[in-house]
């Protein structure tokens, strides 16, 4: 493991509007790591991972890259830094799953930013690696969301960046393709030793089956480190609210989610 993290997070705020929703986040994301960041809803998960990408400006602190500073870096820099999965994919005009799997490239492409042969073997790649293959001529515009997601993160990984950051990717996925999609990031961070990724995420089962690391934002509160140490039945409760049951198994633990606390 590099002694300087892809990610690092120095005493970082972040708001929503005027009200605080993450206060003094003191985080390190390194290389091979596969963090999933869970809270309840509207608890901050989608306004840290725009905070970090570089989008949405911190209340406070300092988010560093290779332990350089965001504001030091070209967007093209940036591009290669850090890739974004939004929850929702928004399409402004037509064009073919293909095409919008090369987009990704963007950050490679020198002169007018025409796209190469090799941009072209990258796209199919990354198709193929989510079962995507079939529809390569397709109408972005005629997906269904499960399948318009999964296009977007063909694109994140042929724009190759150091660290993904995805928001909730597996919402919009059957069972089968959220196996896939989990499996497809995990290998990812151990096939590639200088890649690290951040998603968002509210299955439990999920996280507990492939991620190697957790940040657990609570109103007020955060816990983080290795999934071992913090994916607890306490430290869920207090997050979340309501107490857990734990049903270990072969593939990772369930945590079952019992009455919410008065």
């Amino acid at each position: 493991m590099s002694a300087v993290p892809v990610l690092h997070a120095g005493g970082l705020t972040v708001h929503a509007g005027t009200r605080p929703l993450l206060t003094q986040l003191e985080w390190r994301v390194h290389a091979g790591e596969f963090w999933c960041v869970l809270g309840p809803n509207g608890i901050g998960k989608s306004t840290l991972l725009h905070a970090v990408a570089g989008l949405q400006p911190p209340a406070a602190g300092q988010i560093a890259a290779h332990g350089k500073p965001l504001a030091a870096m070209s967007p093209n820099a940036l591009a290669r830094w850090r890739g974004l999965l939004s929850q929702q994919q928004q399409d402004a005009f037509s064009c073919s799953v293909l095409e919008s799997v090369v987009a990704g490239r963007f950050p490679y492409q020198n002169g007018f930013g025409w796209e190469s042969p090799e941009d072209f073997v990258l796209a199919r790649q990354a198709l193929a690696s989510l079962n995507m293959t079939a529809h390569s001529a397709d109408d972005v515009l005629h997906l269904s969301g499960g399948e318009r997601q999964r296009v977007a993160l063909a694109a994140l990984l042929v724009q190759d960046p150091a660290l993904l950051l995805l928001d909730e990717p597996t919402s919009h996925q059957d069972l089968p393709a959220q196996l896939a999609m989990m499996r497809l990031l995990r290998n990812l961070t151990q096939q590639s030793p200088a890649k690290a990724v951040v998603a968002a995420c509210h299955d439990l089962h999920l996280v507990s089956r492939f991620a190697t690391h957790a940040l657990i934002i609570g109103h007020e509160r955060h816990w983080q480190g290795p999934l071992d140490e913090v994916l607890r039945p306490a430290i869920l409760g207090l997050a979340f609210n309501c107490e857990f049951d734990v049903i270990t198994t072969a593939q990772g633990s369930l945590f079952l989610p019992l009455d919410a606390r008065s």
